[in-house]
């Protein structure tokens, strides 16, 4: 009887561990640029590139870009359009303040379609690695893996707005607004 009660304890250790270790593997949510926010930076685009390299980001995690609506907005585009500060066609516009999820590793890049504000340093590339604990290739490596406009647009998730509460999540499908 005594060897029955070991076994089952061993197995209750390993489904609480199995648990633990799923249950360790949340999601974080981190606010993009910290108090800053998602503004025209002080000291330029050094300021989010700065945060950018600050955190060790996962495809699960939950960004919040908190701006302040019709005075920014949030444009996921291309690499070339972000080198170039390009807001002609971005892949998809979130006008309003909220979380983001990924849902995918890799490079995404993100700026303001207001005028001058890419310029003027509104704009982060942001490196996801893979959730499930596999090693990931460095940043440098995934911004030379080429991807699809579609694929890119797909990607990023609206998680919340703000101001609302509104929990659900809700595949971006539209290029742009």
């Amino acid at each position: 009887m005594e060897q029955k009660l070991n076994v089952s304890n061993v197995l209750v250790l390993v489904i609480a561990a199995a648990v633990f270790t799923l249950h360790g593997t949340e999601a974080a949510q981190y606010t993009v640029g910290d108090e800053l926010g998602w503004t025209i930076p002080p000291g330029g685009a050094a300021t989010y590139a700065s945060w950018a390299a600050n955190h060790s980001l996962v495809d699960t995690d939950i960004l919040r870009f908190n701006f302040t609506f019709r005075e920014q907005d949030l444009a996921s585009v291309t690499k070339e359009d972000f080198d170039a500060c390009n807001t002609a066609h971005p892949l998809v516009v979130f006008q309003e303040p909220g979380k983001y999820v990924f849902g995918r590793e890799g490079m995404f890049y993100f700026t303001c379609t207001f005028a001058g504000h890419c310029a003027k340093g509104q704009k982060i590339a942001l490196y996801l690695a893979p959730s499930g604990g596999s090693p990931s290739p460095s940043p440098a490596a995934s911004q030379s893996q080429s991807q699809s406009a579609d694929d890119a647009a797909a990607g990023v998730k609206f998680v919340s707005r703000k101001e609302y509460g509104f929990k659900k999540l809700m595949p971006v499908t539209m290029k742009s607004l």
